[in-house]
């Protein structure tokens, strides 16, 4: 039901966010376990591979959305966020600036949100898939640039 929702939804927000424009915060988080990161494809919109995350709640710190995010999409509970910095992104007629995380997982266990998210799995570095979200390399810079790589 939700996820029908999100199908009939999504149009409709692209709309109001062309006409608006509004500010907007949310999160990435980028999610790895034994040298594999983990990756989503949302049920509605591109459907291009991309890192669980959404958009921060009013009042809520973006590191708590990060970990809602993970939870909520992947079903990981145990996420310990360190921030990698941000971007700004208008791709969706938005003025968003999303906070991207990165925290390491100690099972490769996961348990999709089947409204959200179509299919998960696991990527190493060098082997991403080829039809993903610009997103993905952005998230990926801050990394390196993090962990000076």
């Amino acid at each position: 039901m939700k996820k029908i929702f999100y199908k009939i939804i999504n149009p409709f927000r692209t709309v109001y966010w062309f006409i608006v424009r509004p500010k907007t915060t949310g999160v990435k988080c980028l999610i790895e376990n034994n040298g594999k990161f983990l990756m989503i494809r949302n049920s509605y919109g591109h459907k291009q591979w991309t890192f669980p995350g959404g958009g921060v709640n009013g009042g809520e710190l973006p590191e708590r959305a990060a970990q809602r995010e993970a939870h909520e999409e992947v079903g990981i509970e145990n996420y310990k966020p360190t921030p990698l910095g941000e971007y700004f992104s208008s791709r969706q007629y938005k003025q968003d600036t999303v906070y991207c995380f990165f925290g390491k997982v100690q099972s490769d266990y996961f348990k999709i949100d089947n409204d959200e998210v179509s299919e998960a799995a696991w990527f190493i570095k060098t082997d991403m898939p080829e039809l993903r979200s610009s997103a993905v390399n952005k998230v990926l810079n801050l990394y390196r640039l993090k962990f000076k790589l």
